[in-house]
């Protein structure tokens, strides 16, 4: 190092007396010793102008001979942008004269490929201690760095998957993973459409965008290319070079105007083995891929695989939670939004607006007399005539059970025209239908409701709908009514009604009820829902559907939830004083409660007063009202969580929760909604719509409950299904506290015994 300090204050002093000079730290030797060397080897003077270099650095750089280089800076030979980050850590070693060591870095070579380095570099002092250079020394950790990158990618890329990320934002990452590890190779997916017989361009960031046009809806055959030939052959298919190929000749024109030259394709497929894509890899040069480029290809068809299953999967589950899959129409919740988005472009139009509702009357003596088979097959045939009068101003949805509600827009929903067409519609209906040997009639009672007319909003359009129905039915069935507020005195004994919810709330004329829970492996009982009753001075006793809804459009639905959450903690506070085993308490929270400011306040107090834990206390908010304000969700469920409170998702499948969404909220259970579990005995959609659920649930760490189990058959298929919880009919119906307390101290026998 003396040697080599001396030398380079010598090369200084000539310089600044003009003259010129070559560096030769240690005679010819060392420069062809040096030059066996892979790593980069150089010198850097005080001016960190290279004054010595080996060959695996002109080499990279693009010069012929080592002399080529000599004297210029980083600046010179790598640009701005790698060049400032070298001088900037040369300037350093200078100022502060000690080495740099185990540092990255990369430099870009003349044909665009990126090399990554792992660099020492060390200050020349001379005997005065001044730097007069450096000396460095940089290995290639390219492959290195690539495996690196390649497993990051890999990882964030299952990532993106698991949490939901759309599919052509994966695929993207994907093929931009997968470029980074080759040089000069641009990637592309393509997808299998639904009939199976040509190929979709999904992703394709590189590739030029008339190209993904050009190619997007190819043909599977024989010989269509690589692609479409791989998937085909259902195996790789690797063309070296695209114009000369016999793969090609029927499709070369679509390459013609693309410099594309090599095309390399690897199909990918599901679990039920049918082919769903292939990962393709294009090269502007006629060449082969590598071993290793075959493997990278390979890989990268398995993580698409990966996320096109998994995408499928969700899109599965969407269209289950949106569509009643026995008629095929859409659901509840798809109608809602439906409705909503038609009054509001109502508003801003003022297109007249109506919605139908279609009730079939008496349709449980369908079930009881043909059977559960039969009475779907009637319910399917419902559906066809109500498709059947469809015309494009008409939404046709079922809203659950027997009950199809449609909504009208236009001319059609026009009072005169709406009359007419509910009177076809009930023609159609109750004409004669013929299942096997079975031939009978099922007649219907409808109800409508216009808008701006007859209601201020979606929710209050639907309810009259509702209620213009039920007249129907009580004027004996078989006939339409269309919602009048001159006719009815509905609004009237709602504002008495309303009158006696607020006596009742002072008079203490809301008792609870409790319905069991049991656990389906240990038949123990685990816990209760609690549920509110009226009894009404005059009219008697009233469940839940008589008083809710009007308790919270008024807003009396806070006072009476924050009766219940207390009478419920101190009911279970004294089942456990008794000596009873702990079980938790459910209480349904409505939408109104759960956007009261002092919801949070009332649960503490309430815990407070009556001395029960909070982790015997669990919450109920169905899936609707999460979605509706996601972010709010979460934050007020954190806080319950923070206190110790259990959180349960009620009634889920009828509303929309993806994978990401359900996710976010910190919950304890999930209750399977009565609606899908009623057809375990016979209907095979329900099964599978059940069986989805239960599984998500597990998927997520959720305890899952059946609601509404009315059968043995049920409970035997939700076991085979490992249920964890069940509650219903079959089990137990609501009852008196006293009676729940007495059951939960009876000795416990297994389920099938006791409820076989």
């Amino acid at each position: 190092m003396v040697s080599l300090a001396a030398e380079l204050t010598r090369l200084n002093k000539l310089e600044q007396i003009g003259e010129k000079d070559e560096l030769h730290l240690s005679g010819d030797w060392l420069q062809t010793l040096v030059n066996q060397v892979s790593d980069h080897i150089y010198v850097k003077d005080r001016q960190f102008r290279i004054v010595k270099a080996n060959l695996s650095v002109s080499n990279d750089l693009g010069y012929d001979e080592i002399t080529e280089m000599l004297g210029k800076t980083d600046l010179e030979l790598h640009g701005s942008e790698v060049g400032s980050s070298f001088l900037a850590v040369d300037k350093e070693i200078a100022e502060t004269k000690l080495p740099k060591t185990d540092i990255e870095e990369f430099m870009i070579l003349p044909d665009g490929r990126k090399k990554w380095f792992f660099s020492s570099k060390f200050p020349v002092l001379n005997k005065n201690g001044e730097f007069v250079g450096l000396v460095g020394i940089s290995r290639d950790i390219t492959a290195r760095k690539k495996a690196e990158t390649l497993q990051q990618g890999q990882n964030k890329i299952l990532q993106d998957i698991a949490t939901g990320r759309p599919l052509s934002d994966v695929l993207e990452a994907l093929i931009l993973t997968i470029e980074e590890q080759m040089d000069g190779v641009m990637g592309s997916v393509m997808l299998v459409d639904a009939a199976g017989t040509n190929l979709h361009a999904a992703a394709g960031p590189n590739l030029p965008k008339e190209f993904l046009e050009a190619a997007d809806g190819i043909p599977i055959g024989p010989k269509v290319g690589s692609c479409g030939t791989a998937v085909y052959r259902r195996d790789s298919v690797f063309v070296d070079n695209i114009f000369e190929h016999e793969l090609w000749e029927d499709v070369r024109d679509v390459m013609k105007p693309f410099p594309m030259q090599s095309c390399w394709s690897v199909p990918f497929f599901g679990r039920d083995k049918k082919v769903l894509g292939t990962f393709g890899l294009y090269t502007n040069e006629v060449r082969s891929p590598t071993e290793h480029e075959q493997k990278l290809a390979q890989e990268a068809a398995r993580l698409a695989s990966i996320a096109v299953e998994r995408d499928l999967a969700e899109s599965k589950i969407r269209y289950l939670a949106n569509h009643d899959v026995l008629t095929g129409l859409p659901n509840r919740h798809e109608f809602k939004s439906r409705l909503e988005d038609k009054v509001f472009s109502s508003e801003e139009t003022g297109e007249p607006l109506a919605v139908v509702f279609v009730d079939l009357d008496n349709f449980k003596f369908v079930n009881d007399s043909f059977g559960h088979a039969v009475g779907d097959r009637v319910l399917q045939i419902v559906a066809e005539r109500i498709l059947s009068l469809h015309d494009p101003a008409q939404d046709v949805i079922r809203f659950g059970g027997d009950e199809f509600v449609l909504i009208v827009w236009g001319d059609a929903a026009v009072k005169e025209n709406l009359q007419r067409f509910m009177a076809s519609l009930m023609e159609e209906i109750t004409k004669t239908i013929q299942i096997g040997e079975f031939s009978f009639h099922v007649t219907c009672s409808l109800g409508a409701a216009r808008y701006p007319q007859d209601a201020k909003d979606a929710a209050q359009l639907l309810r009259n709908a509702d209620c213009a129905m039920f007249e129907a039915k009580s004027d004996g069935r078989n006939g339409y009514k269309i919602f009048d507020r001159q006719i009815t005195d509905k609004s009237a004994n709602r504002l008495t009604l309303l009158e006696d919810m607020r006596k009742g709330l002072e008079n203490e004329e809301f008792f609870l009820e409790y319905q069991p829970q049991y656990d389906l492996l240990s038949g123990r009982i685990v816990g209760a829902e609690a549920l509110v009753r009226w009894q009404h001075p005059s009219s008697g006793r009233l469940m839940p559907k008589d008083f809710i809804c009007l308790a919270e459009e008024s807003g009396m639905i806070v006072p009476l939830g924050r009766l219940v959450l207390n009478n419920a903690c101190r009911q279970n506070k004294n089942w456990q004083d008794k000596g009873l085993s702990p079980i938790t308490v459910g209480v349904n929270v409505s939408a109104r409660q759960f956007h009261d400011k002092n919801l949070t306040s009332d649960v503490l107090t309430a815990l407070d007063d009556t001395g029960l834990q909070a982790k015997f206390l669990e919450l109920e908010v169905t899936e609707s009202l999460l979605i509706q304000n996601a972010d709010q969700a979460v934050q007020l469920m954190e806080e319950f969580r923070k206190i110790g409170l259990k959180l349960a998702i009620d009634d889920f499948g009828i509303g929309y929760s993806s994978l990401a969404a359900l996710k976010r909220f910190p919950l304890t259970r999930l209750k399977i909604d009565q609606s899908f579990v009623e057809g375990l005995d016979s209907d095979e959609s329900d099964r599978s719509i059940a069986k989805a659920i239960i599984s998500l649930g597990r998927d997520l760490g959720l305890n899952v409950v059946a609601e509404g189990v009315e059968t043995a058959k049920q409970q035997a298929y939700l076991a085979a299904c490992q249920v964890e919880t069940v509650q219903g009919f079959h089990f137990g119906r609501p009852m008196s506290a006293e009676k729940f307390g007495k059951l939960l101290a009876m000795t416990l026998t297994p389920l099938g015994r006791h409820f076989g």
